[in-house]
């Protein structure tokens, strides 16, 4: 079997035969394959950025444009070698003749030289023009497709789990270096309308993980007024992950309200959180003892989130009075951000008295990413109450906490929670 090999005289390729019979054929022809290497990307691109929905399609054309610009290359290489090579170059180059046998054929083969490496280059650096051209007359089409149309084709489809899976895919934080552009801004905003529920829903909650301030209004309105409780409540959480606004603060104080569904109450908490404006602490605080444990523990952490000390004497009278169970829980974990240092010796004294069995039970919920959020932590009272003086006066109580590590009396859990505050103490402390 002969073994293949590379072929670097250009006149054996037998490419183009027709138009280099003569140079005007090879002129004309190299304009319409220029004309066509042009037009062709133009239409495509238009097409590819702002109707089609099918990424294969997109692939096929993409390929297409790239055939057709190789081709105009190799046309312009030609005709640039006809006119600054050898003369005699295009006969023999590309149309393969050989001078007949005489005195003077040796002399003229050798007269006319292949050039075939630098035809090969020519070629090459053709294609890169024509490509750099091409880009820069679509408006940076090569940028716009791998950062942006990906996500637009997809969000064309028919079927809602290619809509959802542009979606998930934008918001991965691999692709953290396309999230402002504004094109993507715009999408993520038209899928706000889409008729899917759970695209609908994703979509609310990417403009929130994006930051789309534009989505504001629209936003706003999925919250307040949507059939799909569970679009109102991805809603009202997206809208608190959005820059504060008094108008997104109130949106979310009006659906936290007893009269509304437990989920958009959930979801308005959630966003309320997320925002941390002070000036929220007065609407939630009323729900700290609403009939709903769930209700309730939400509001704990909106303000346990929030950390204003306004907030603290409310608290701490729950704290205070409540019996041990899920609402107390609650009580615990918002006073761990709320206190002052003043609080720090009765959280001490709280640490010594309470019962080392006593648990409080996890509450949490998971984002669309796989992120997960603690309302309440799983853990015992005894932490809630270490943490507290903690997060309030740690440097006053150093030796207690260095003690605490060192005393073999304490389950490993205390031990290791002393630790890690000591250790973030000592980071400060460098």
């Amino acid at each position: 079997m002969e073994r293949p090999k590379l072929v670097t005289d250009v006149s054996q390729w037998g490419l183009l035969r027709w138009p280099a019979r003569s140079r005007a054929r090879l002129v004309v022809t190299t304009l319409v394959g220029s004309a066509l290497a042009i037009a062709c990307p133009l239409w495509s691109s238009d097409y590819i950025l702002n109707f089609s929905s099918s990424a294969l399609l997109n692939i096929l054309l993409i390929t297409a444009n790239l055939f057709v610009l190789v081709v105009a290359a190799f046309l312009q290489a030609a005709l640039l070698g006809d006119l600054f090579f050898t003369p005699g170059w295009r006969q023999r180059a590309l149309l393969g003749e050989r001078p007949g046998k005489g005195a003077n054929a040796t002399e003229e083969m050798m007269a006319v030289q292949d050039h075939n490496a630098e035809f090969i280059a020519i070629i090459l650096i053709g294609v890169l023009v024509n490509g750099f051209a091409v880009n820069q007359l679509t408006g940076g089409f090569f940028d716009r497709y791998h950062n942006e149309a990906f996500f637009q084709v997809r969000m064309r489809a028919e079927d809602p789990d290619e809509r959802l899976a542009s979606l998930t895919k934008l918001a991965d934080p691999i692709n953290n270096r396309i999230w402002e552009r504004p094109a993507l801004h715009t999408m993520i905003v038209d899928a706000l309308d889409d008729p899917d529920d759970q695209v609908r829903q994703r979509a609310a909650w990417t403009a929130g993980a994006l930051n789309v301030d534009r989505a504001d209004e629209a936003l706003i309105a999925l919250a307040t007024d949507h059939s799909d409780i569970g679009t109102r409540a991805q809603a009202a959480y997206a809208l608190g992950k959005l820059p504060r606004s008094e108008k997104n603060r109130t949106t979310l104080e009006a659906l936290i309200a007893a009269d509304q569904p437990t989920e958009v109450r959930l979801g308005a908490f959630r966003g309320l959180a997320s925002l941390a404006d002070p000036f929220a602490v007065p609407a939630i605080l009323p729900h700290i003892d609403d009939p709903a444990d769930e209700v309730a523990a939400y509001a704990y952490w909106a303000l346990a989130r929030i950390g204003s000390p306004e907030a603290r004497q409310q608290v701490k009278k729950r704290v205070e009075t409540l019996p041990h169970g899920a609402r107390r829980c609650a009580a615990l974990e918002a006073f761990k951000m709320v206190s002052t240092k003043d609080d720090t010796i009765w959280a001490r004294r709280s640490f010594q008295r309470v019962d080392p069995e006593l648990f409080c039970e996890p509450l949490t919920f998971q984002e669309p990413d796989e992120r997960i959020h603690h309302v309440v932590w799983g853990e015992s009272v005894r932490l809630k109450w270490l943490k507290t003086v903690g997060n309030t006066d740690p440097f006053s109580h150093q030796d207690w906490l260095v003690r605490l590590v060192n005393d073999p009396e304490q389950d490993v859990r205390t031990r290791d929670v002393a630790d890690e505050i000591l250790r973030q103490m000592a980071r400060v402390q460098r």
